[in-house]
């Protein structure tokens, strides 16, 4: 037996790194009576079969998504734009909210900075994330996020026509990854990723480019816990247990002393909203869940 990093799947095929190459192989039938699949960035176990190797074990995962489908994820650098398609604010909330929940490593990258340097959006996301302003056409920006990104595996995520291919392409030059022309009649690029597969980097960590999200997708697919969405906001941390009442829910009680420093300027008026906003839309689902 042989153990390697999943780095590639193609519905039911798989590309294994392991220390004496990569190899194509399948995975056993057990993994389908449990409903588990292994995913890009899962470690497993090789085993030979009559052709070549099968997964025969899936290594415990410290994370996974179910958009993408990957696993044991490191770094998720959120790809904004001031520029159209300009990325709203909720949207990039709701995937830093994400990477809170997984134990993942929000970096957010200012894409296009040569059309538009996004002040507004260092302004309030500088104080609280790693912000790396980037131009993939001057190249402005890209050794240094680059380096930022370190040896494990990092998922770029964003709405369609942000440029993350085009990101991709700028830091692992030659990599060719699928770009797509933005559309001027609807404001947005056609998405052009189509699986999941880890590029190595230099550094020798791997990163992988992922499907556009809407703007709540994460919220829908991921979060589950309401209780601890507030610990998601890092600027919040300091007021936390604060409140008048235990079960604050932070949503503008009396006593409320997240509330006293969204008034009090302390925090980002549109980081407030957007709290306010996944919390109404867990407390959607959850009834949904209950119904």
């Amino acid at each position: 037996m042989t153990g390697g990093l999943v780095v590639s799947v193609s519905g039911s095929s798989f590309s294994v790194k392991t220390e004496n190459g990569t190899v194509n192989c399948s995975c056993r039938g057990k993994f389908r009576r449990i409903g588990l699949q292994p995913l890009a960035g899962d470690r497993v176990v090789l085993s030979p079969a009559e052709e070549g190797f099968v997964i025969s074990e899936i290594a415990p995962r410290k994370n996974s998504l179910v958009r993408p489908p990957a696993a044991n994820i490191d770094t998720l650098l959120i790809v904004v734009s001031a520029a159209p398609p300009q990325t709203p604010e909720i949207f990039i909330d709701s995937l830093t909210a994400l990477a809170g929940y997984k134990n993942i490593r929000p970096v957010i990258c200012l894409n296009k900075n040569d059309l538009d340097p996004g002040e507004n959006l260092k302004k309030i996301y500088s104080p609280i994330y790693e912000v790396f302003s980037v131009s993939t056409v001057t190249k402005s920006g890209v050794p240094e996020l680059r380096n930022a990104l370190g040896d494990g595996i990092c998922l770029l995520a964003g709405n369609s026509g942000v440029g993350k291919s085009s990101l991709l392409n700028a830091l692992l030059p030659g990599i060719s990854a699928g770009v797509s022309e933005l559309s001027s009649r609807i404001g947005r690029g056609r998405q052009t990723t189509r699986r999941v597969e880890l590029h190595a980097l230099p550094s020798g960590g791997y990163i992988a480019d992922s499907p556009g999200y809407s703007a709540f997708d994460a919220v829908e697919m991921e979060l589950g816990d309401l209780d601890l969405l507030p610990e998601t906001f890092p600027e919040f941390k300091n007021f936390l247990g604060k409140c008048r009442w235990g079960n604050c829910g932070h949503a503008g009680d009396d006593g409320c002393a997240v509330t006293e420093a969204a008034e009090n300027g302390l925090i980002s008026p549109s980081r407030r909203e957007s709290y306010l906003q996944l919390r109404k839309t867990m407390l959607q689902a959850e009834k949904q869940r209950y119904r």
